[in-house]
C-alpha cells in the first residue's frame, strides 16, 4: 500500500512581546499604578485658610489676635474664603458676625471698608412712593418739595439724596396718620442731616430706582451740601 501523506507537525511558537493581550494588560496596570499614586497624593493636600479665633461682631476691625491659620482640604481649593497665603487681613473691617472657629469667607470681609450708615425713617404721604412692588432692599431716590411761605411762588422739587437703599417699608396701619406711609432709608451717615432736614423742610416724595440704574453707593442732589461743603465754616443748607 502506498504511503499516506503525512501532516507537518506544528510546533509551539515562542511567546512574543508584541502580543495584543499583553500590551493591554501592561498598560491597564500601569494606569492603575498612576490613579492610586494621583489619589494617595491629593488625599494628603490641604489648603491654608484664615479662621477666626474667637466671636467677632460685624464692624470688628481685624487684628493679629483675630486670625488663626487652618488647614483645610476643599475640592475646590476654597475660592469662597481668604487663603493664609495671600494678603493680610488685619486692619480690615468685618460686615458680618463670625464665630469662633469659622473659617472667614470672603463677602464677610471686604477689601474696601463699608460707609457708615444710619436708619432713617422717612414719613411719605399717600401715593408719594411706588406701591406696585417691594421696595425692601431696593434702591430709591428721595425728594422734597419745600414748603413755600405766604407770597412766594411754589418751590419746585429738589433731590435730596439719590440711589439710598431702603432697609424697611412701614404700612399705613402702623402709623399714627391713616393717610401715610413710610420708609426707613440707610443713609450715609454724613448724609443723615440732609435727610431729616428734608422731611421737617416740606412734603417728601420716593421714586424707585430700575434696576438697571442702581449704584454702588447714595450721592448727594442739589438739595445737599457735599460733605466737604457742609463741614466748612459758616455752611448753610
Amino acid at each position: 500500500m502506498p504511503d499516506l501523506p503525512t501532516p507537518p507537525a506544528n510546533r509551539l511558537k515562542p511567546p512574543s512581546w508584541l502580543d495584543g493581550r499583553l500590551v493591554v494588560g501592561v498598560v491597564l496596570v500601569l494606569a492603575s499604578v498612576v490613579v492610586g499614586a494621583k489619589v494617595v497624593a491629593s488625599s494628603g493636600h490641604f489648603d491654608q485658610v484664615w479662621a477666626a479665633s474667637h466671636d467677632l461682631a460685624p464692624g470688628s476691625t481685624l487684628t493679629k489676635g483675630d486670625l488663626v491659620s487652618v488647614k483645610v482640604r476643599f475640592h475646590d481649593h476654597g475660592g469662597g474664603y481668604y487663603s493664609a497665603a495671600g494678603k493680610s487681613l488685619v486692619g480690615r473691617t468685618t460686615i458680618a458676625p463670625l464665630s469662633a472657629g469659622q473659617l472667614i469667607p470672603v463677602a464677610a470681609v471686604p477689601a474696601q471698608p463699608p460707609a457708615q450708615t444710619r436708619l432713617v425713617t422717612v414719613p411719605v404721604a399717600k401715593l408719594h412712593m411706588p406701591h406696585d412692588g417691594d421696595l425692601q432692599g431696593k434702591q430709591v431716590d428721595l425728594y422734597v418739595t419745600v414748603k413755600s411761605t405766604v407770597g412766594q411762588p411754589r418751590q419746585a422739587p429738589q433731590l435730596v439724596l439719590a440711589n439710598v437703599p431702603v432697609a424697611d417699608v412701614i404700612a399705613q396701619s402702623s402709623l399714627a396718620d391713616a393717610g401715610n406711609s413710610g420708609v426707613v432709608l440707610q443713609v450715609p451717615v454724613e448724609y443723615v442731616n440732609a435727610v431729616v432736614a428734608a422731611v421737617e423742610s416740606g412734603s417728601i416724595d420716593v421714586v424707585r430706582v430700575p434696576s438697571d440704574n442702581v449704584a454702588a453707593a447714595p450721592s448727594p442732589g442739589p438739595f445737599t451740601p457735599s460733605p466737604s461743603v457742609a463741614a466748612s465754616p459758616g455752611a448753610t443748607t
